[in-house]
């Protein structure tokens, strides 16, 4: 199977991510049953930070594609 989001993205199981919450006003969400994730980066960090984009629409797979950019691997070993 393919993912759905960009290249180079970690995907995740949503209930992966449940601290993740859609952007004010479901900016980015546009989808027939739920977000399509193609219109960008639709979750946020408690803190508001914009990280990840939920594909859950009706069509397609559901996955959370965190943007590699401003989500990083950490180890506290």
């Amino acid at each position: 199977m393919i993912a759905a989001g960009p290249r180079d993205n970690i995907v995740i199981h949503p209930g992966d991510a449940p601290d993740l919450q859609p952007l004010p006003d479901w900016e980015n969400s546009a989808g027939c049953c739920g977000p399509s994730g193609g219109s960008g980066l639709n979750r946020a960090c408690p803190c508001g930070a914009r990280v990840a984009r939920l594909a859950a629409d009706c069509w397609g797979p559901y996955e959370f594609h965190l943007d590699a950019k401003r989500v990083h691997v950490f180890d506290p070993s």
